[in-house]
């Protein structure tokens, strides 16, 4: 990237002001309260993370500590806008001074929401939207048990009203402190561990491919593509394995934070549009697409998509950038298909009458200014129909 090029235009970087890593770490969480002058605090989860032994070891830190808490663990998976303005409504009440969020996407996602609650009055409606949240959230703590959202460093938190995902984005909502602890990713069964880690990849995959990328959002997806590259297929079939366990969970961080500042594509913005109305997890839905969104860009940026390939495979270092572009996006297929992820829509019970409609949707929701080639109906509903089909790059 040249420095002409990046003087045209002013780079701001939204990070969270700690991240602790390292195995066991959950267990200083009352410290890392304390740190942030917290006694009292909303504690949220979902039900199953709620009865896990490592939820009550949280628990038992923190009323040794004498930490005050209230329990929320109502978090569902797509978290919709009634469970956003029942946590907010829940927040205020208790006029908590801090929000710990232990568990998935969704599950940070609604600690988001509940912290920016105890500082902007409005129904959570309002703040869907961009730069919408006035004041700065109370302080949010989060500590993932998957490896893929990334919810834990950016400045959005993703919603489902009716049948569509929304988003509150605000540099206002990122997280104060992060604690990446592998050994809360062990018990994740291979489905999700495959659906979350391919996830991580599509968001460092298209922050590469956003032409806000930047120095800096490069080398942090550059290193998250080779720690995923390396070590997802052994964390999905050996999920005991400590090491490929620690690589996903830092490389799904990192990610995030390539995410959070260069953004995603039109990968996302398919994924996005068919999920919630055909009910497909957001980590396999990013999946499905990811392959089909990187052969959208070959005639576009090869020379980009050419980075991505001897970021995952050492083999594409010389390969001319259109060789090397190819091999990228059959080297993620490949992956896709080693993870037993579905690569067509039909799999998954999506109407080949729907495509034209749900191209319509796409572009009009999710439009994505930031996309090297634009997102018009035409090209969104050819990739559609070839994510219909299955159809393999040639």
């Amino acid at each position: 990237m040249s420095v002409q090029k990046l003087l045209s235009r002013m780079l701001i970087y939204s990070f969270p002001r700690r991240i602790i890593f390292g195995l066991n770490s959950i267990d200083n969480i009352a410290d890392e309260v304390k740190a942030l002058n917290s006694r009292n605090i909303l504690l949220v989860t979902d039900p199953l993370i709620a009865k896990t032994d490592t939820f009550a070891k949280v628990k038992g830190k923190l009323a040794t500590a004498e930490i005050g808490f209230i329990l929320y663990d109502k978090v569902e998976p797509e978290p919709p806008l009634a469970l956003a303005e029942e946590v907010a409504e829940l927040a205020r009440s208790k006029k908590f001074d801090a929000v710990l969020a232990v568990g998935g996407g969704s599950t940070m996602d609604t600690g988001k929401v509940a912290a920016l609650s105890l500082t902007n009055p409005s129904r959570v409606e309002s703040y869907i939207g961009m730069n919408l949240v006035k004041s700065r959230s109370a302080p949010l703590i989060c500590a993932p048990t998957t490896s893929g959202s990334g919810s834990e460093v950016t400045q959005f938190a993703v919603l489902k009203v009716g049948e569509k995902k929304r988003s509150i984005i605000s540099r206002n909502i990122v997280p104060e402190s992060v604690i990446l602890d592998p050994a809360l990713t062990l018990s994740m069964p291979p489905k999700i561990t495959a659906n979350s880690g391919v996830d991580a990849l599509s968001h460092a995959v298209e922050a590469v491919l956003s032409t806000d990328a930047s120095p800096l959002t490069d080398a942090l997806s550059f290193q998250a593509i080779n720690l995923i590259a390396r070590n997802i297929r052994t964390a999905y079939r050996e999920g005991s394995n400590i090491e490929a366990r620690s690589a996903m969970h830092l490389a799904a961080t990192i990610s995030g934070i390539a995410l959070t500042n260069a953004r995603v594509v039109i990968g996302h913005s398919i994924s996005q549009t068919f999920a919630p109305i055909f009910n497909v997890p957001h980590g396999q839905s990013c999946a499905m697409t990811l392959p089909y969104a990187m052969e959208f860009y070959l005639s576009t940026i090869p020379e980009r998509l050419a980075l991505i390939a001897i970021a995952m495979d050492e083999s594409a270092v010389g390969l001319e950038a259109e060789e090397a572009a190819k091999k990228a996006v059959r080297t993620v297929r490949k992956l896709v298909e080693d993870l037993n992820i579905p690569l067509s829509l039909k799999e998954v019970g999506v109407p080949e009458e729907k495509l034209s409609t749900l191209a319509e949707l796409c572009i009009k929701d999710w439009p994505r200014p930031n996309s090297p080639r634009p997102l018009t109906k035409e090209a969104v509903l050819e990739v559609l129909q070839r994510m219909w089909t299955g159809e393999p790059l040639p």
